[in-house]
């Protein structure tokens, strides 16, 4: 892999902490095979100060773009002079490209990384209930893209009601024939999603016992940084699991392309 220059590309991946970031190992060997000379950084800051980077680094020519991690997404939404729509659904930006005259135009590409990864890894039934834990960001662009991907029914859960029921009302006005369940429960799930930071350091509790799940339900755990305990105990059910890294590959094209202003 070439080493950044003085002509080289940045893409800035902003998260507080930054200590479990590990996107660039994906991310900078893509730009790469696509001819980029393109590198992703890490770079940990505080909420407090989101606003500020932002706006300096929207002012250097050596940003191809910005990616937004944990807590990020909803701020950086407020920030942008325009949105895509499915950021304008779910109030978040994962993904940032800086427009003329330094304008931020932003889209979340979470829902869409994680349904082409679900689809390959045929884990994606729209007849069988889904389960999302998680209504933050990334389970709001997961929740969204499974209901325009044509799912019947759909569980969401959230240690704090109030964002279930701020995203399952918006859901239903979208999608009114989605049938979405509120309560905790696991039996009938096809597939459960862990869309929480729940299991990004070793040590922190599993945000469900997977020996609540059905023998035929998949787990799609979120996280990319390590095989999470949640990952481990399902796959020792024989329960099929897919990982973090999987959405990762399949938003790479994505917001390549987005940062290119090829969409």
């Amino acid at each position: 892999m070439e080493l950044p220059t003085g002509a080289s590309k940045v893409v800035f991946i902003l998260a507080h902490p930054a200590d479990h970031v590990g996107a660039p190992r994906h991310y900078t060997p893509y730009f790469e095979a696509q001819g980029l000379d393109w590198h992703m950084v890490p770079l940990d800051v505080a909420p407090e100060h989101l606003t500020d980077t932002i706006r300096a680094l929207a002012r250097s020519k050596s940003v191809a773009g910005i990616n937004l991690t944990m807590p990020h997404k909803p701020a950086a939404f407020a920030l942008c002079d325009e949105v895509g729509p499915a950021a304008r659904f779910e109030g978040v930006v994962n993904t940032i490209r800086i427009a003329a005259g330094g304008r931020l135009i932003g889209e979340s590409f979470d829902g869409g990384g994680f349904l082409n990864a679900a689809r390959e890894a045929d884990v994606f039934d729209p007849t069988r209930r889904i389960v999302v834990i998680g209504a933050g960001g990334a389970g709001r662009a997961i929740c969204h893209a499974l209901a325009a991907a044509g799912a019947m029914s759909l569980r969401i859960l959230n240690q704090y009601p109030e964002p279930v029921a701020v995203l399952a009302g918006k859901l239903r006005n979208g999608f009114p024939d989605l049938d979405i369940d509120l309560a905790t429960r696991f039996d009938d799930a096809g597939l459960l999603v862990n869309a929480t930071s729940l299991g990004l350091h070793q040590g922190q509790a599993l945000p469900m016992d997977p020996a609540l799940l059905p023998e035929s339900c998949a787990v799609f755990d979120i996280i990319a940084a390590r095989r999470t305990e949640l990952m481990q105990a399902a796959s020792a059910r024989g329960l099929r699991v897919v990982d973090g890294t999987a959405m990762i590959r399949h938003q790479l094209p994505l917001q390549t392309a987005f940062w290119r202003g090829e969409t």
